[in-house]
């Protein structure tokens, strides 16, 4: 019997493409702490042309704003969590985050640069920086 269990997971192995496997692996997950009306890290460094999935979790007992338009001009996007995100004309305007929400953005930077964003909710004086390499 263990010979058969070993024959299925090597054809599930050749039935599967490389490329399945190991995008994964190329992945790159950063995750945004919030709390005390603060992003923790302030400043993070992604990687232009890594797919990245891109986490902020809201710790405070308030809703938080992740207002970041430039970074997603001209890129596929997907938003996942409980964020609930905000559109216009021009793309992404923010994403909305519950008290103790997780908002996920999943996209590939194009290009190295230097992007600010920000919380936009009234009285909060929130600001951090995402530098692409």
């Amino acid at each position: 019997m263990n010979g058969a269990f070993r024959l299925i997971g090597l054809a599930w192995l050749l039935a599967v493409p490389a490329a399945a496997l190991s995008g994964d692996l190329d992945a790159e997950t950063i995750t945004v702490e919030i709390h005390g009306r603060a992003f923790i890290p302030n400043r993070i460094v992604l990687h232009a042309g890594r797919k990245t999935a891109l986490q902020f979790r809201n710790h405070d007992t308030e809703l938080h704003a992740v207002v970041a338009k430039e970074l997603f001009l001209g890129v596929n996007f997907s938003v996942g969590g409980n964020g609930a995100p905000e559109f216009g004309p021009d793309g992404l305007i923010r994403v909305i985050i519950p008290a103790d929400g997780l908002a996920e953005i999943q996209f590939t930077p194009a290009s190295a640069k230097t992007f600010s964003y920000w919380c936009d909710m009234p009285g909060h004086d929130m600001r951090a920086v995402i530098v692409v390499e």
